[in-house]
């Protein structure tokens, strides 16, 4: 996803943000129910793409080029923030034919194809992490830490917990695969569903595709667990208070749990995607005495039970972990981010 953004003058003048995002239709929702305005770019990724795609998305690309520079021919920025990846491709392209400013923000521990490609095309580039600077050299990279919103540092834990209706019998698990949720963890969490509700409470983001099989199952559990297990399709608000209340996290190791994760003090077990740059963020997690990692091909077979349990049963290891993960937090990243962008907007003018 990629920002263009329009300031007034002044430091701290507001800002105008106009998102270019790509065909996932999530992205418009959350875009929308955010009220921001956005628009759709018709991309889809090179790399790694079948030799029969390649070709057709390679011509989407171009396509996309010109739908981002209309975009911006509209809305005139001062400059634009983009976060790699396929979607940000043809918005960085359009701003250099358009001479506008790009900052590139990275927010994996490792940088992808894109954010390589495109970094001489980059004003600044802004990094989550110190270790990430290697990649880089000059003084074009910065590290700003990765932003979290508004709620992620104003949650409340006891109020958290009333509002998901949960006790203090047992600890709270949360299990979330992203935005569009992840099937090999809700086949995990299916397979194992009984026994971890007796150990724990599970609050569930399970996504579209599950969800009905899900439910379904939710049916069947016995009447004394049932209540354990809150299940939800997607949470447009209330994400942090559900990370905040739990005392345990499954999911995958996108960037953003480099951030959230911390912010909330919330030990984990990540589960890289099996592709692309989260075994880094995962291994950064680990390195630090965080979190505990576990390969997306070991979830078959119950192997989610023996990585779960022991630490829903070990206040002390938990506490242990939950330190370490408030070592990494950064909660002045998005003030970070934005005064790198609001610099050079205003060399823009």
């Amino acid at each position: 996803m990629a920002s263009a953004l329009r300031a007034a003058p002044g430091n701290a003048a507001p800002v105008e943000v106009f998102y270019l995002h790509g065909p996932a239709r999530i992205d418009a929702e959350v875009l929308a129910y955010a009220g921001l305005p956005h628009r759709r770019l018709d991309v889809g990724p090179i790399r790694g793409t079948a030799p029969h795609r390649l070709a057709l998305n390679s011509a989407r690309l171009v396509r996309a080029v010109f739908q981002a520079g209309a975009a911006m021919r509209s809305f005139r920025p001062h400059v634009v923030l983009a976060t790699g990846g396929y979607v940000s491709a043809p918005t960085v392209l359009a701003a250099a034919l358009r001479r506008v400013p790009v900052v590139l923000y990275l927010p994996d521990a490792t940088p992808g194809v894109a954010i390589r490609a495109f970094a001489p095309l980059a004003r600044r580039i802004a990094l989550s992490f110190p270790i990430t600077k290697r990649y880089f050299r000059g003084s074009k990279a910065i590290v700003t830490g990765y932003p979290v919103r508004p709620e992620f540092l104003q949650v409340q834990r006891t109020e958290a917990k009333e509002s998901f209706g949960l006790g203090d019998d047992l600890p709270v698990l949360m299990v979330m695969g992203g935005s569009t949720g992840a099937h090999s963890l809700n086949r995990a969490v299916s397979d194992a569903l009984e026994p971890l509700l007796h150990h724990a409470q599970v609050i569930h983001l399970c996504g579209e595709l599950d969800e009905q099989r899900l439910r379904e199952q939710r049916t069947r559990l016995d009447e004394s667990i049932r209540p354990r297990y809150h299940l939800f399709r997607y949470l447009h608000r209330g994400v942090a208070e559900a990370m905040a209340t739990s005392d345990l996290i499954v999911c995958r190791a996108g960037a953003s749990a480099l951030a959230e994760l911390p912010i909330l003090r919330l030990p984990a077990v990540v589960v890289p995607h099996p592709f692309g740059h989260q075994d880094a963020n995962a291994d950064f997690l680990v390195e630090h005495g965080a979190a505990v990692k576990l390969l997306d091909r070991d979830l078959p077979g119950g192997m989610i039970l023996p990585a779960v349990l022991p630490l829903l049963e070990d206040h002390a290891r938990r506490e242990a972990m939950a330190t370490a993960m408030a070592r990494l937090a950064r909660p002045e990243a998005a003030d970070n981010i934005a005064s790198l962008v609001r610099s050079v907007a205003r060399r823009r003018r």
